[in-house]
């Protein structure tokens, strides 16, 4: 007896996590610019999916800052690398063109601040570029899902209609300052509450594309 096999995986999820190294001085400059920002313009958090902490406006990445405009970059390049990997996984053919257009705000949150599940319905492209993360405790390392955690659910809508023991329905990932994740913006993704003390600062984005 002979078999022809074809194993394809189908609607499959693509993300990037890419560590960004030699940041440091980036990430100071990043750090202060953002808690200058909290300390002279209105909190935006509020109707977002941010619970807790402060939000700066989506006009972020447009700041007029040498420190801004490097991140911009940085953000991109991370949105380049992903992008053939994500039409590879959504369209029927390679774009013969693409353009995008990205915009983005900084958070802050201290401990007890979380994000709620949502997704970025105005965009193609999401993601989040981590700045400043403190050290978590002894006890929060030794957890399977620490506080702070980025977390994201299970996208297939009817995949919950059967129980299977041990069935992944989620995917977490415990960033560090010079993290950068990037995922289709119909990603469900929530933030586990923050615990550990200090202060933890990103930088979300969104990406419209328009493709030819």
């Amino acid at each position: 007896m002979d078999f022809a096999d074809n194993v394809v995986e189908q609607f499959p999820t693509t993300v990037l996590w890419r560590q960004c190294r030699d940041v440091a001085p980036l990430n100071e400059a990043i750090a202060a610019l953002v808690r200058g920002l909290r300390d002279t313009e209105p909190n935006a958090a509020a109707g977002s999916s941010t619970r807790g902490g402060f939000q700066t406006d989506t006009n972020f990445l447009y700041r007029q800052d040498a420190a801004v405009t490097a991140l911009q970059q940085l953000i991109y390049q991370g949105v380049q690398t992903f992008l053939p990997h994500y039409f590879r996984s959504q369209l029927l053919a390679a774009p013969k063109g693409v353009e995008s257009r990205l915009w983005g705000w900084a958070v802050i949150m201290r401990p007890g601040d979380y994000n709620v599940p949502h997704v970025h319905p105005d965009a193609h492209v999401s993601g989040v570029y981590y700045v400043e993360v403190p050290p978590l405790s002894p006890a929060e390392a030794a957890e399977d899902d620490p506080g702070g955690s980025i977390v994201f659910l299970d996208p297939r809508s009817s995949a919950s209609m059967y129980h299977l023991k041990g069935r992944r329905r989620t995917h977490s990932y415990l960033p560090t300052a010079g993290s950068l994740v990037v995922f289709p913006s119909y990603h469900m993704h929530a933030v586990f509450p923050y615990r550990s003390p200090g202060e933890r600062i990103c930088v979300a984005f969104n990406a419209r594309l328009t493709i030819s």
